[in-house]
């Protein structure tokens, strides 16, 4: 029996060896398949604040997808006359760990703000710890740091985007890197027709309701609220640009949820939920993309 158990335990060791070194060389042979594409933008966008002078009040605007297609960093920072940064994440790379970034760069002075959308606090989206592998060491090496049980066990999942992202379209040029303003960060390309039509928003919207409300979502931005009022910063929330018929067809319901985001968010939602619908001829290729 005991050389039963060594014989599998050798066994399973060798095996677990053998994947590493598998999934080591896959990533090293696919290192660049990011290299011109959307999350690459988002490189872009951390490497500027990482230059931002400590002493200088900015803001930090950070959240999904939508912002990297509807906020126009440089046109903010024009109007405002405060420096600007805007870090948006595909829902794939992670709000969690998009905030755990931006936490080492607030400083005294500082307004941040969230537009909101719901996201687990324990859900890490492992593309953009990737990239960090062959764009920002620091980025992987803290990631390592604080949370390696889930950087080992997203391990297979990633070598096999990884390889499967060799086989994907990029001729779309609005999910390139190109596609980023490399100094402001910002989505500069000319805005194309919509190619979805009013119908079909209508039938992808995002119907959020209370109960959708991942409670973990509302500690974790209480939590950076929280180290915002130590720094000296503040924390403001407002809502993610959307179609009014698409996700709020009934009145009452959208008075609950915004009176429910209230009583549970520790910081200020500083806008009215209908500043921030727009039409449907005004959206890209989906409900939140402007």
């Amino acid at each position: 029996m005991t050389k039963f158990v060594k014989k599998g335990l050798a066994v399973a060791l060798s095996a677990l060896i053998i994947a590493g070194l598998l999934g080591g060389l896959v990533t090293l042979v696919t290192r660049n398949i990011y290299a011109d594409n959307y999350q690459k933008g988002f490189v872009y966008q951390y490497k500027r604040l990482q230059q931002a002078d400590k002493n200088t009040p900015k803001t930090i605007v950070f959240g999904g997808s939508y912002l990297s297609f509807s906020l126009d960093t440089k046109l903010m920072e024009e109007l405002t006359g405060v420096p600007t940064y805007e870090l948006g994440v595909q829902s794939n790379m992670g709000m969690c760990y998009n905030i755990e970034l931006i936490e080492d760069y607030i400083n005294e002075g500082d307004v941040v703000v969230f537009p909101f959308e719901d996201f687990a606090k324990d859900d890490y989206g492992m593309d953009l710890i990737y990239i960090s592998i062959e764009s920002e060491p620091d980025m992987f090496v803290d990631f390592l740091k604080d949370h390696p049980k889930e950087l080992v066990t997203a391990w297979p999942r990633c070598v096999y985007r990884r390889v499967a992202g060799l086989f994907r379209n990029t001729s779309d040029p609005y999910y390139k890197a190109e596609a980023f303003d490399k100094d402001y960060a910002y989505y500069n390309l000319d805005r194309p027709e919509p190619t979805m039509t009013p119908e079909q928003l209508y039938d992808a919207g995002y119907a959020y309701v209370t109960q959708d409300v991942d409670t973990s979502c509302l500690e974790r931005l209480n939590e950076l609220n929280a180290l915002c009022e130590k720094k000296g910063a503040k924390l403001c929330i407002t809502f993610a640009p959307m179609c009014e018929k698409s996700v709020w067809t009934d009145r009452a319901g959208r008075e609950v949820y915004v009176d429910y985001l209230k009583d549970n968010l520790d910081a200020d939602i500083v806008c009215e939920l209908e500043d921030c619908f727009y039409e449907p001829s005004q959206m890209f290729n989906g409900n939140m993309h402007l």
